[in-house]
């Protein structure tokens, strides 16, 4: 059940730009990795990583 909840807000996170911070890149929410994490894609440098989805929560969007 805990991966459930998890999972609903990253699914409600794909497609959105964040940064990393107040200050970071921006990064782009591929999809859910997981109930823990997200696969983004940094939008200057085009890696991709996956990424703690409590942390993609808290950063700010951007367009």
């Amino acid at each position: 059940m805990k991966t459930l909840v998890a999972t609903q807000p990253a699914t409600h996170l794909v497609g959105s730009f964040r940064t990393f911070g107040a200050f970071g890149p921006v990064y782009q929410v591929v999809g859910p990795v997981n109930g823990e994490k997200v696969h983004v894609v940094v939008v200057q440098s085009g890696e991709e990583l996956d990424y703690p989805t409590a942390q993609a929560l808290q950063d700010p969007e951007t367009e």
